[in-house]
């Protein structure tokens, strides 16, 4: 026990780690904001400010898991969904504000990745039961069961590569355009002791590479998530 206290202090801690805490209380303190104005507002008078925010982000996030997932499969997940897809968006465009980005970070992808993939195997055990859950590998042959063990592990390793790569990526780019940019402004006398180039330019990349690309990644991955997880659900009866 010793040993394990002196080996977890020891270790230095990754940048990401602080990153996910001030993440996490943003979210949260946004959530009690949110909780708060809507107690406070006057159910008769039409949302505005916080409690707007807060019907937005309830209708986007049940009306995705909805359509993916039918309303009475939805009703479980869609907290969950609501959830993720925040701390993803929160995380993506987090290199706008001078935080290192989790989901740069592959360890953050690949347990978003395994939550997901949990999910997915909970749905296949609830829906099928004990036997069929682990003789399904083995249709319509026992010959296929490495194509389908593979085929049920392929969620979590594309996931988790797919959001990964895609925010890496566009990190490693601006990076490298930084860089360039000031050994062009190094050319200039006087004033190319700093990068005066790079920030003239940037905010153009950075609202590709870190909004809109933050944007497509999690509503990606949150509709990844509800599709897999809706395809092992039983299907729900058509209303006539």
């Amino acid at each position: 026990m010793n040993q394990f206290l002196e080996w977890a202090f020891s270790t230095p801690l990754q940048v990401e780690v602080i990153s996910i805490w001030i993440i996490t209380g943003l979210i949260i303190a946004l959530v009690f904001a949110i909780n708060h104005a809507i107690k406070k507002a006057d159910v008769m008078a039409k949302p505005t400010g916080l409690v707007l925010l807060g019907v937005l982000i309830v209708q986007t996030f049940s009306t995705i898991t909805n359509d993916n997932m039918g309303k009475h499969n939805a009703s479980g997940y869609a907290p969950y969904i609501g959830a993720l897809a925040l701390f993803l968006l929160f995380s993506n465009i987090s290199g706008l504000f001078g935080l290192a980005q989790p989901t740069a970070n592959y360890s953050v992808t690949l347990t978003l990745a395994l939550i997901s993939f949990v999910l997915i195997q909970r749905a296949v055990f609830k829906t099928n039961g004990f036997v069929k859950y682990f003789t399904r590998l083995f249709e319509p042959y026992p010959v296929f069961f490495i194509m389908n063990f593979f085929g049920a592990v392929a969620p979590l390793v594309s996931m988790s590569l797919r959001l990964f790569g895609n925010i890496t990526g566009g990190t490693i780019i601006m990076l490298l355009f930084y860089t360039f940019t000031s050994y062009l402004s190094g050319f200039i006398p006087v004033i190319g002791q700093f990068d005066f180039i790079g920030p003239l330019v940037a905010p153009f990349l950075h609202a590709y590479f870190d909004l809109f690309v933050g944007f497509i990644q999690m509503y990606v991955f949150i509709s990844l998530t509800t599709v897999f997880v809706a395809n092992e659900l039983p299907s729900e009866p058509e209303i006539n």
